[in-house]
């Protein structure tokens, strides 16, 4: 590394919302269980969202999904990661031709970047 550069800090550290005002974390971490062992993952409030809506529509609960993730994914791959991967691939298979003219999707009916995005950075409330 060269005398300018900034050192790229612990893989802990990158998303510990160290640049938020406030110093919190915009991850969640939560207690699953995966193969009749307790572990804790850190993720996106968002993703946690996903991985319930999944297990919900599929009437499973998160830690089975978890469960059938961590049976199928690479040894080297970490167990967040392939929970993201995961759900990429789901709605992505979920994301068909009839399901997106029935969603109006790619129709100029529907925004639904702008929708998706709004969901990611809501608009800020009104300051009293």
């Amino acid at each position: 590394m060269s005398s300018g550069e900034a050192p790229v800090p612990p893989r802990s550290k990158r998303f510990s919302g160290e640049d938020l005002p406030d110093g919190s974390s915009t991850l969640v971490i939560r207690n699953v269980v995966v193969l009749g062992k307790r572990t804790s993952l850190r993720m996106e409030p968002e993703m946690w969202d996903a991985l319930s809506d999944v297990a919900a529509r599929e009437g499973h609960n998160v830690h089975d999904i978890c469960t059938s993730i961590v049976e199928r994914k690479p040894a080297a791959a970490s167990l967040t990661a392939a929970i993201r991967v995961f759900l990429v691939n789901y709605y992505r298979v979920a994301a068909t031709e009839e399901g997106h003219a029935r969603a109006g999707h790619g129709q100029g009916s529907a925004d639904i970047i702008a929708a998706a995005l709004s969901m990611y950075n809501p608009p800020a409330a009104p300051a009293e």
